[in-house]
């Protein structure tokens, strides 16, 4: 089994054939039990790349375990891990794994598995991941900044494994691309993640019923959560920043779960002419997470590094600790001196 340096790779060109490094691969062809993870409030992205890579090591003989922290998962990527017969375990132990693999999970602190970091740490671990920040935990290595999304990397490493592109395999991982796109919208949709999408679909991906289902289809829950956000949207800054939040007990009364609120940052985001969306979420008293959405070339990024967060130039988010009060003050302050600064 593979135990050099960890290996980094930058994507040359965000148009070019991204090859895994060879350390890589030679991890995942070496391990017979695998346990997968990805950073907590699991998106399409982590669904997707772990269930592609769950079922690709089953059919080539490995023992796999796909985990995540009991109560983590929205009802959206739930209905998507079993729509595509992928088990989702939040108890099993993870001791008898002789390799993890994180996915598209940027810092250690992050990882979406019960008793946390302090599981995995020490164990043979393979990181890839498309975030800028990653941190470069683990054993190895594969960091391609330039990917759209660590579904793209996930349908490379496949190929290259090599493994079939199954009906599941390519929904999954056309679930996370489109995502991570906004439905090939964002500037990180490039020739090479359509050239992956175009294989997905020949592959078997069930777009329809996946779109319908992930990004048009409302639970009645989900509808009354829609409108309190609306609700709660607030514009300001000249028009440049749209804001709105969800408390606890708003969250509760629609009959959601704070897992099922983070997509619903697209309702400040759809006002026209704004450069900066954000949804302050509370999960639990004290602590508020915070989803920033950057317009153009703004990059909101930067914004939320300055509240210890991470992510992407234009999807970025953290955590706060306070108040729902006191973090949407802070935070709207600091949006719109960002804003009026960028503008001059």
């Amino acid at each position: 089994m593979y135990s050099g340096e960890n290996e980094v790779r930058v994507a040359m060109g965000a148009d070019m054939r991204c090859e895994p490094p060879a350390g890589v691969l030679e991890l995942l062809r070496g391990a017979r039990r695998v346990g997968l993870v990805a950073h907590v409030t699991p998106d399409a992205d982590c669904i997707g790349s772990m269930g592609a890579l769950w079922h690709a090591l089953r059919a080539r003989g490995a023992e796999v375990t796909v985990f995540t922290a009991a109560g983590s998962v929205s009802r959206r990527m739930g209905w998507l891990a079993e729509f595509c017969s992928v088990p989702l375990a939040s108890d099993a132990a993870v001791e008898s794994c002789d390799l993890i693999v994180a996915l598209d999970t940027a810092r250690e602190r992050r990882v979406n598995v019960e008793g946390g970091w302090d599981r995995l740490s020490g164990r043979a671990l393979l990181n890839v991941d498309h975030h800028p920040t990653n941190t470069r935990f683990g054993t190895a290595c594969w960091i391609e900044p330039a990917a759209s999304s660590t579904c793209e990397l996930v349908f490379e490493l496949i190929a290259a494994l090599p493994g079939e592109i199954t009906a599941d395999i390519a929904t999954l991982l056309y679930a996370g691309i489109h995502a991570d796109t906004q439905g090939f919208s964002l500037s990180n949709t490039t020739a090479r993640s359509l050239r992956v999408a175009h294989e997905l679909a020949v592959g078997g991906a069930r777009i329809a019923e996946l779109c319908e289902r992930l990004h048009r289809a409302n639970s009645r829950q989900e509808f009354e959560l829609l409108k309190q956000i609306y609700s709660n949207t607030r514009v300001s800054a000249d028009g440049r920043l749209a804001w709105s939040r969800a408390s606890l007990a708003e969250i509760e009364a629609s009959g959601c779960t704070v897992n099922d609120v983070e997509d619903q940052v697209d309702v400040p985001r759809s006002i026209d002419g704004i450069d900066v969306a954000i949804l302050l979420t509370e999960g639990i008293p004290g602590k508020v997470r915070v989803n920033f959405r950057g317009e153009g070339d703004v990059n909101v990024l930067e914004l939320a590094q300055q509240f210890g967060g991470g992510g992407h130039v234009a999807r970025a988010g953290a955590m706060i600790s306070g108040s729902l009060d006191e973090v949407a003050e802070r935070v709207v302050r600091a949006a719109e001196e960002f804003v009026r600064r960028r503008r001059g």
